[in-house]
């Protein structure tokens, strides 16, 4: 079995070809196949090496390799002598139309000298291995162009040609280039090949059955903007991890015919197969990509996380030198994505404290000045200064001023500016024993103040 995936640099990898790249890929992987990858770039106004450069990225990104390629139809990129190799060889295969009697040379008034396929006609049909007996009737299509007058050959034509010197035996790809397949089936046969065995794989549309053509925004639950690109890369901007975009692209418009999701890769290669890939399309559910982004944050090894963390918390003017395993591994469980991490990492990453006004209000009221100073006191020689001695030091204290319920929100707020972080002796051990008490001074003196706004308190109105 040789499949490949054969992307035009015209654009960023869309989501939907990725998903075309990774069932390739897949499927190829099950049956102890050949995966090639072919950058079609024909198209000479288009195509950018910017375009070619994200779409090698994209696929490394996601873990999809090639065993053969890439391979460049016309190869712009490259040295001169390529590209005059590449178009004689595909003008080699017109010729052989030509020498037939099924192509012939045209003069296109204005544009030059074009060679043009004869087609015949005729009901042209195909067994397609996602959507069965397909077929269309060609009577009426005019002949098809294989090479233009500037010797460049056209899409359908080089597909052809390039797929049979790559012994292609199966083509996955899109159902939008399900009104090629009759053209490229009479080129298979007008050189007496047998044409592989076609699967179009539905189209992704938005939750409201759009086509996914276009960056969208999508309400979160907390009522937020949550923003849905159609390029894989902003994904990786985004936050999320690559095993997790690649499992969900598994999983839109095919099933593993059990109630599995959360799937490794060689979990998907041993299950995949085209008999269970769906005929209709697949809609693109955010909620769903962010809980199985969620899971795989969850089990992720935190020192595995730095790496892409980085370069968000730098975004964020906050210290990326502060990151550590231990303050990933505090956090991983509550997020979505990575970008959710600067903000509550905020407290362990940052020298000030940015306060959350209803939360000061309620717990850092003058009562709560006695607890802050025995903290204090007792920070001074907790050693080593991790979790564990710090529960042990500070709980009796705790404990002697109401309990931990009653007065470690207070501390907790005094730490972090807000009511919600880390368990809490984790979280004083992430703050650090120097920053820690740079922070029960502020917290005790805004509090002995009574600075705090108490209309935030319970039973504001």
């Amino acid at each position: 079995m040789r499949l490949r995936f054969a992307p035009s640099p015209t654009g960023d990898l869309h989501v939907g070809g990725a998903r075309t790249a990774l069932y390739n890929w897949l499927l190829a992987r099950r049956h102890g196949g050949v995966h090639v990858l072919r950058i079609e770039d024909t198209d000479e106004a288009r195509s950018s090496d910017a375009f070619r450069r994200c779409l090698l990225e994209s696929l490394e990104w996601l873990g999809i390799t090639w065993d053969e390629g890439p391979i460049y139809q016309v190869g712009w990129h490259l040295p001169e002598a390529y590209r005059q190799q590449r178009l004689a060889h595909y003008r080699a295969w017109g010729e052989r139309l030509v020498a037939t009697g099924l192509g012939y040379w045209r003069d296109d008034p204005g544009q030059g000298r074009a060679l043009v396929f004869r087609h015949g006609g005729g009901h042209v049909g195909w067994t397609d291995a996602v959507h069965g007996m397909s077929g269309r009737d060609t009577s009426g299509d005019p002949d098809l162009v294989c090479l233009k007058s500037s010797g460049w050959p056209t899409y359908n034509f080089a597909c052809v040609v390039d797929d049979i010197d790559a012994r292609i035996s199966h083509v996955l790809r899109g159902d939008d280039h399900i009104a090629n397949t009759p053209k490229q089936i009479a080129l298979y046969r007008a050189f007496g090949a047998t044409p592989p065995v076609f699967a179009h794989l539905p189209l992704i549309l938005t939750p409201d059955g759009k086509k996914m053509s276009k960056d969208w925004k999508k309400k979160g639950l907390d009522g937020a903007a949550v923003e849905v690109p159609t390029g894989v890369l902003r994904y990786r901007d985004l936050g999320y991890l690559a095993p997790a975009v690649r499992n969900f692209l598994a999983l839109l418009g095919w099933s593993p015919g059990d109630d599995r999701e959360v799937m490794t890769p060689d979990e998907l290669v041993a299950a995949f197969a085209l008999e269970r890939v769906k005929s209709q399309p697949a809609r693109w559910d955010v909620d769903k990509l962010q809980w199985m982004n969620a899971e795989y944050l969850r089990v992720a090894a935190p020192a595995d996380l730095l790496p892409a963390l980085r370069p968000l918390v730098a975004a964020a003017g906050l210290a990326a030198e502060r990151l550590s395993p231990e303050l990933v591994a505090a956090l991983q469980a509550k997020l979505a994505t990575l970008a959710d991490f600067p903000a509550r990492a905020r407290f362990a990453l940052a020298d000030d404290v940015a306060w959350d006004e209803k939360a000061a209000g309620k717990f850092l009221t003058p009562a709560a000045v006695p607890l802050l100073d025995a903290v204090d006191m007792a920070l001074r020689s907790i050693e080593p200064f991790a979790a564990a001695a710090i529960g042990a030091a500070l709980g009796p204290i705790l404990d002697a001023h109401g309990g931990i319920k009653k007065t470690g929100q207070a501390l907790r707020v005094a730490a972090t500016g807000t009511a919600v972080s880390p368990e809490l002796f984790v979280t004083v051990a992430l703050v650090g024993r120097e920053r820690m008490r740079q922070r029960l001074a502020a917290a005790r003196a805004r509090a002995a103040a009574n600075e705090f706004p108490t209309r935030f308190s319970d039973s504001a109105g």
